[in-house]
């Protein structure tokens, strides 16, 4: 009998660990190119430096970089499936043409894997943030560029997490 009491109260703990972890799982997941990856330490990157902002805020939500260096709009389009998991409130899009024009797709094609995107992740009720257009001002104040004169330096990235602290609720 006492056996049994402890498998219930060890069956209940799980339960709550399990609830718990599902609304931590309430989530931002970062979605792009190598605007989301770049060329900076992982916690520097500013999808990380956000998830700092907010914690410090009190908010318990994570922050997934779901960035692949070099990706195209295709390949991106193509696994939403697996990077935007279920539970995801908010995708924070970075993501534009630039990787496809180095490899000759159509801006047409581009253009429409872009709106493919979106339409995926307004169909499962999750909120877009648009941040390319962010990147891209954060990048033409001076300091901000990486020395590879593309991507981002840690000030640019802290840069652009602060501005996007702001648009997160």
């Amino acid at each position: 009998m006492n056996s049994a009491k402890v498998r219930l109260f060890l069956l209940a703990v799980a339960g709550i660990v399990l609830l718990s972890t599902n609304f931590a799982s309430a989530q931002i997941v970062a979605l792009g190119y190598s605007a989301v990856r770049g060329v900076v330490a992982e916690s520097e990157m500013w999808p990380a430096v956000l998830e700092g902002l907010l914690r410090a805020r009190g908010s318990q939500t994570r922050v997934v970089n779901a960035g692949v260096y070099a990706e195209t709009t295709d390949s991106t389009l193509a696994r939403i499936p697996s990077a935007v998991s279920p539970g995801t409130k908010i995708v924070i899009l970075a993501d534009n043409e630039f990787n496809d024009r180095r490899l000759n797709f159509s801006a047409a094609q581009s253009a429409a894997n872009l709106a493919a995107i979106k339409s995926q992740l307004r169909a499962r009720g999750i909120k877009i943030i648009d941040a390319m257009g962010i990147y891209l001002s954060v990048r033409g104040q001076p300091g901000m560029k990486a020395s590879d004169g593309i991507h981002l330096n840690v000030e640019g990235n802290k840069k652009v997490a602060t501005i996007l602290a702001g648009m997160v609720r």
